[in-house]
């Protein structure tokens, strides 16, 4: 970056929060003074630092985000995000303090040929996503970041960090910036900001230990209620409302439904139709990194199983039109499972587990792949037996 002109030695008086551990102008703070994310009016103070001067590349960086940059674009999601980066653009950029004197900093990496500055924590930091890969080194493998869509998931409380110091670097080091930025908000416990001193922390432990140490119910909530891009909340009142609800009485107990009907009725070899209606909408949405939508998806589908049984009544039916309808409750199942795998991945190969599917004890694997063919309806499994029904979701004590 020093030989690409980007680093400049000054003598700098700001605004320095503590806590975020960086320079802030006015317009960071709160109407108060105060650092919004710690309440409290940062210290003013002057000393020599290098900066790194991004506000060379105000344009560069719009281009990026907008159009590109010497072929490279840089996508941030979800779009809201994308707007307040540009916002921040449009209202200028500033040059980044990239060191603290060592009086004032002791502990870190001594800047290269100036033993009296450390290096700083967003350029020190920064670098980590690729130096941990090997780069500038003799055993380096760029292939990794080369020849990879990279996404970053990061909060919203550094996305300025991601979003327009960290690609300002890459481009001037000559390293392929990231393909895009997928910002996350903050979690909150009954609608406040969780604090130990309130005593509101919702401990994962805790959680755990509530489901008998299963991870699923926890995961399944948070994808559930957390919009792509947006704040969550957790509630014990409603995340308890959503388990019984949906995973217990509507998933849980829609695998037990069918899987006590194909025992006792007895399934068999059906040919089905092609119908890719409830991937088509769930493959949308994890492409747009929408997991809330496409676990909605896959909620949806349950349901309109369970209402295709109660509309049926397979136990009603006689001969083939029974076998073709069974196999055709079974592979929509089958189906369910899959979607659910990214979400509940112990859920879902326990479904499939007991539905008997060929590469149910495959999918914890990490190089489980959904085939094409798994995703077509038929083909996997003839439904002429299934595996011991068994629960899913316990009733919470």
């Amino acid at each position: 970056m020093e030989e690409a002109g980007m680093l400049e030695k000054r003598s700098y008086t700001g605004l320095y929060c503590s806590g975020c551990e960086r320079f802030m102008t006015k317009r960071d703070l709160d109407e108060a003074g105060n650092c919004p994310n710690h309440k409290k009016p940062p210290e003013e103070v002057t000393e020599e630092n290098y900066f790194f001067l991004m506000s060379k590349d105000t344009d560069n960086l719009k281009n990026l985000l907008t159009k590109e940059w010497d072929g490279e674009s840089y996508r941030i999601i979800p779009e809201s995000r994308a707007q307040e980066t540009l916002a921040l653009i449009d209202q200028g950029l500033e040059d980044v303090s990239f060191s603290r004197p060592k009086s004032s900093l002791s502990w870190g990496v001594p800047v290269p040929g100036d033993s009296d500055q450390t290096m700083y924590v967003w350029c020190d930091a920064l670098t980590n996503y690729i130096s941990g890969l090997g780069f500038f080194t003799d055993k380096e493998d760029r292939s990794f970041w080369d020849d990879a869509t990279v996404t970053h998931v990061i909060g919203k409380d550094i996305a300025r960090f991601h979003a327009l110091i960290w690609p300002s670097m890459l481009k001037h080091v000559g390293v392929k910036t990231p393909d895009q930025l997928l910002i996350h908000g903050f979690l909150t416990s009954e609608g406040e900001k969780m604090s130990k001193s309130t005593g509101n922390v919702v401990m994962p432990g805790d959680v755990l230990e509530k489901f008998g140490g299963n991870p699923d119910p926890i995961r399944f909530y948070l994808s559930h209620e957390i919009p792509v891009g947006n704040d969550g909340d957790f509630a014990w009142d409603r995340f308890e409302k959503l388990y019984d609800s949906v995973l217990r009485n509507n998933i849980g107990n829609l695998l037990n439904r069918v899987l006590v009907l194909l025992q006792k009725e007895g399934g068999g070899l059906s040919d089905l139709e092609k119908d890719e209606g409830p991937w088509s909408g769930y493959e949308k949405a994890m492409d747009a990194f929408d997991f809330s939508k496409a676990l909605h998806h896959a909620v949806a589908f349950a349901d309109s199983i369970n209402a295709s049984i109660d509309t049926v009544k397979p136990w009603e039916l006689d001969g083939d039109r029974k076998v073709s309808e069974l196999a055709v409750m079974a592979e929509h199942l089958r189906h369910l499972a899959l979607m659910l795998l990214p979400f509940t991945p112990d859920t879902a190969q326990r479904m499939s587990k007991q539905l008997g599917v060929p590469y149910a004890d495959r999918m914890l694997d990490t190089d489980f792949v959904i085939t094409e063919q798994m995703r077509q309806f038929g083909g996997q499994k003839d439904w002429k037996s299934v595996g011991e029904p068994s629960i899913l979701f316990a009733p919470l004590s």
